[in-house]
């Protein structure tokens, strides 16, 4: 059987002293460094956390911003290229310009050089014919006659 005795008691006494030593000495300050530590483990993974949200808007505003980039540089270049066109095309059509005036004033100077060559070569004919008129109204005909107008005319043609 069970004895109960004094001892029992002392014994029960000591066992909670022992444990209230233990939890003021040992379990609470091992419990407040468990806590801290926690705490800390806490707020770096909040922080990490926290810094991981950063990083992705920030990696989600530079690809926003590459986008634009791109954008803007397929605008540029089209805009580009639409003003070379035009100015392609204002170079061409001033060139097509010039080129016609040019064609028109050389077929009107070819003209007036034709005109002037008509004049000219009327002009000797027609002295050749006073000339050769003179002749023949001046001295007698004949057949010598004929032929030294005729030679006479064709020395004039050949350059004299």
């Amino acid at each position: 059987m069970l004895h109960i005795d004094i001892n029992l008691l002392f014994t029960v006494i000591n066992m909670l002293v022992l444990f209230g030593a233990l939890w003021l000495v040992l379990f609470k300050p091992v419990r407040k460094i468990l806590d801290e530590r926690q705490a800390e483990a806490d707020r770096e993974y909040d922080e990490a956390k926290s810094k991981q949200e950063e990083a992705e808007s920030l990696k989600q505003e530079y690809e926003d911003n590459l986008k634009k980039i791109e954008q803007e540089k397929s605008e540029t270049l089209a805009n580009a290229r639409k003003k070379a066109d035009n100015e392609y095309q204002r170079i061409l059509e001033n060139a097509n310009a010039q080129a016609k005036e040019i064609t028109d004033r050389a077929v009107v100077e070819g003209e007036n050089e034709k005109k002037k060559l008509i004049k000219s070569a009327e002009g000797q004919i027609a002295d050749l014919v006073v000339e050769a008129a003179g002749k023949v109204a001046g001295s007698a005909s004949g057949a010598e006659f004929d032929r030294s107008l005729y030679d006479d005319f064709l020395a004039k043609q050949t350059g004299e």
